[in-house]
């Protein structure tokens, strides 16, 4: 696509400084910009390096100081580039139709426009909404339900019973509705608790690739409406994860634990079993979540703890070589001071 300065402009609600017949051929980010591509600064920071590359053209805020390129003035420039990105991105090519290769059960409910590519298999009793896609080699188990307009990628697992809302979008390699890892010890022998519950999957959720997310013991485990997770995380048994929450890559959560709405987990965050974390709360990569986390506040550490107080304790953890050494020249005093007195 090529588009000029201005008709970008109007597509995105900008006022142009500049010249505003300047081509426009892609998007791009500051540090990979060539000429022909826009690119956004929302800090001053960001705009003395956009001025700096090779882009064309930069989508910046209202009042940002006039540099030597040209501009597109915006309310939000991050919301611009996004809408930008959309408008240049090439249209998705999902596969089209049934394709003769895969094994579908009789029983199986699949509603018009579906797609489902080769080597798939659809067991007894699923459902398949308008509009999904199946790319190949997907497995969709018994009774499992798939809302309208999702989009599974290869080798997508969905175990018995799994239900998927509208919109949803599955990476390669996930599972979702695999046993909970459960057992019972008698006599030195694990034996292994039935797990009989389900899986749901709320509306307009994306999964990245290989992540597991493991049936409910009874009852079930549950991913609330866009919620965004990301390659390679692990969601326990009977997990609750509330709406519009984000976990970063090789987080885990253990069994019944509860996230609230607007919960950020940043990467490889632990949380124990039957943890509460409330809404808006915001945990640091590479934290260990040990116990209850009140909403609305940052955390980070093992065990997590609230911001500023873990910013405190790691100061103090930084002096403690110090003031060891200050110790032991006053211990080595008073002991010189006691051998004075002796004598």
């Amino acid at each position: 696509m090529k588009l000029t300065v201005q008709a970008l402009a109007q597509r995105l609600n900008a006022q142009v400084e500049g010249d505003a017949d300047t081509l426009i051929t892609g998007v791009s980010s500051i540090e990979f910009a060539q000429q022909g591509d826009v690119v956004f600064a929302e800090s001053p920071r960001y705009l003395r390096l956009a001025e700096r590359c090779s882009a064309s053209a930069v989508i910046v805020w209202q009042d940002a100081p006039s540099i030597g390129k040209t501009l597109l003035r915006v309310a939000s420039p991050r919301q611009a580039f996004l809408e930008a990105l959309r408008i240049f991105a090439p249209e998705p090519r999902h596969p089209q139709g049934i394709d003769l290769n895969a094994v579908i059960s009789p029983d199986a409910d699949i509603a018009e426009d579906v797609a489902i590519g080769a080597g798939c298999v659809i067991e007894a009793g699923a459902r398949i909404g308008q509009g999904s896609v199946l790319y190949p080699l997907c497995y969709i188990g018994r009774d499992v339900r798939i809302g309208e307009q999702c989009i599974l990628y290869p080798n997508v697992t969905l175990m018995h019973g799994a239900r998927l809302g509208n919109r949803v979008i599955v990476h390669s390699g996930t599972v979702i509705g695999a046993d909970g890892f459960g057992y019972v010890t008698v006599d030195g022998v694990h034996h292994k608790v039935p797990h009989i519950g389900t899986v749901e999957i709320g509306d307009d959720v994306e999964i990245g690739a290989n992540v597991c997310i493991d049936r409910a013991k009874a009852g079930v485990t549950r991913v609330g409406s866009g919620t965004k997770i990301d390659n390679l995380v692990h969601i326990a048994h009977n997990v609750q994860i509330g709406e519009n929450c984000l976990l970063v890559a090789q987080v885990g959560i253990a069994g019944s634990s509860q996230l609230g709405r607007y919960v950020v987990l940043a990467g490889q965050v632990g949380v124990a079993d039957h943890v509460s974390i409330g809404d808006g709360a915001i945990v640091a990569a590479q934290s260990g979540v040990a116990g209850n986390l009140p909403g609305g506040q940052r955390y980070f550490g093992s065990p997590a703890r609230e911001h500023a107080k873990q910013l405190r304790l790691m100061a103090y953890t930084s002096r403690l070589p110090e003031l060891f050494e200050r110790v032991r020249e006053l211990e080595r005093k008073l002991g010189s001071s006691s051998e004075d007195r002796n004598e």
